[in-house]
C-alpha cells in the first residue's frame, strides 16, 4: 500500500505499476505519489481491468518541529478542492527548488535541462531524484546516489532546501479529503525520538510495513500501533528502476491490514 509511479519519482507509468502488481500476485495495492493525485485515475482503471483491490492515496512532504516527515493518505478523495489546490501548491514549491538546484548546477560547469526534466514527470511533482537520474545521464555521476552525494545532497554546493507544510497540516487535508492519515516509514524519520510526539497528532495509522525497516523494527510498530490503537499499513515504497532495482513485492502487509482499513473507510 506504499507505491509510486513516473507521475512522481517513479520510473513506470501508472497502469505499468498496477500491472506488475498483478503479476506477482498482490491482491491489494495504494498508489501513493509525492504530492500529486494525477495518477490515480489511470491507476484505477488499470486495476478494475487487472481485478486488484485499490486504494487511492497520496504521499504528502512535511515537517514536525525541524525534522522532515512524510504523511500517507489512503482512501482520499482526489478531486477534493482543498486537497487539489495544496497539493498545486506544493509542486509550485518544488518546481521553484527545482530551478534553483538546476541554477546551482549550471554554475558548476553541469548543463542539466529542466525543461526535459519536467516533461519526463507527468504529474509535475518534480523532486531531485530527477535532478540526480539527469547529472547521471550527462556522466557527471556513475550513480543517482552519487548525484547526491556530490552535488544536491544536504550540504552540496547545488542544494537547495524544500518547502513543505506542517505535519498537522497534512493530515488536515488528508481527513478533509475524507481519508486516513498515516505516518510513513517511521523506521527511517530522521529523529525516531520524535516518534512518540508526533503519534499526539491524530494520525489514523502508521507503516509497520517497509522495505527499510528490520524485522525488528516491523515487530516493534506493530506493537506501538496496537498500543495506540492505531491502523497498521505499509509496503515495499517501490519506484520501479528509479532508485535501483524495483522492491515491489519484497514487502507484503497482511489482507487484513487492509481490509481493516476499508472498514474504518
Amino acid at each position: 500500500m506504499h507505491l509510486h509511479t513516473n507521475h512522481s519519482d517513479g520510473s513506470d507509468a501508472p497502469a505499468r505499476v498496477v500491472e506488475r502488481a498483478a503479476k506477482i500476485g498482490l491482491a491489494a495495492i495504494a498508489v501513493t505519489d509525492h504530492d500529486t493525485v494525477s495518477a490515480l485515475p489511470e491507476a484505477s482503471a488499470a486495476a478494475r481491468a487487472c481485478d486488484i483491490a485499490f486504494l487511492t492515496g497520496t504521499e504528502i512532504s512535511a515537517r514536525y518541529e525541524r525534522v522532515e516527515v512524510h504523511v500517507v493518505g489512503l482512501g482520499i478523495q482526489p478531486e477534493h478542492p482543498r486537497l487539489v489546490e495544496s497539493l498545486h501548491g506544493l509542486r509550485r514549491e518544488r518546481a521553484t527548488r527545482a530551478q534553483q538546484i538546476v541554477e546551482q548546477l549550471h554554475a558548476l560547469g553541469i548543463p542539466v535541462d529542466l525543461d526535459e526534466i519536467a516533461a519526463s514527470v507527468p504529474g509535475g511533482a518534480i523532486g531531485r531524484i530527477h535532478i540526480a537520474r539527469a547529472i547521471r545521464k550527462l556522466g557527471y555521476a556513475k550513480t543517482v546516489q552519487e548525484a547526491f552525494d556530490k552535488y544536491i545532497g544536504a550540504g552540496r554546493k547545488a542544494y537547495a532546501a524544500k518547502v513543505v507544510v506542517s505535519c498537522a497540516e497534512a493530515i488536515e487535508l488528508i481527513h478533509e479529503a475524507g481519508g486516513l492519515a498515516f505516518l510513513a516509514h517511521p523506521g527511517i524519520i530522521g529523529s525516531r525520538k520524535i516518534i512518540p510526539h508526533l503519534l499526539t497528532l491524530p494520525f489514523d495509522g502508521l507503516e509497520a510495513y517497509h522495505a527499510k525497516h528490520s524485522p525488528g523494527q516491523v515487530a516493534g510498530f506493530l506493537d506501538l500501533a496496537k498500543e495506540k490503537g492505531l491502523l497498521i499499513a505499509g509496503g515495499s515504497d517501490c519506484h520501479g528502476h528509479a532508485k535501483d532495482k524495483p522492491e515491489m513485492g519484497k514487502v507484503r502487509v497482511p489482507y487484513e491490514y487492509y481490509e481493516r482499513i476499508r472498514e474504518v473507510l
